[in-house]
C-alpha cells in the first residue's frame, strides 16, 4: 500500500493504525496487498468508508 499523506513510520500498530491502515486501503486501493478477513470484521463498524462499500463488504465477510 503506497501512502503518500502519511510517514508510515510514525504509524502505530493499535486499533487507531489499524483503522487507519484499513480506510485508506478501501478508499484507494490495495496495491497489491490483501485485507486480513477478521481485522475486517473487527473494525468495519467503525471505519470511516462511504456505505455503499461498507454493505458490499458485510455481504462478503458472510
Amino acid at each position: 500500500m503506497h501512502t503518500w499523506d502519511y510517514d508510515r513510520r510514525t504509524l502505530t500498530d493499535d486499533e487507531v493504525g489499524q483503522r487507519w491502515k484499513l480506510e485508506r486501503m478501501i478508499l484507494y486501493g490495495l496495491g497489491g496487498e490483501k485485507i486480513d478477513a477478521d481485522l475486517l470484521r473487527k473494525h468495519l463498524p467503525y471505519l470511516n468508508i462511504p456505505e455503499d462499500r461498507r454493505c458490499f463488504l458485510t455481504l462478503i465477510l458472510r
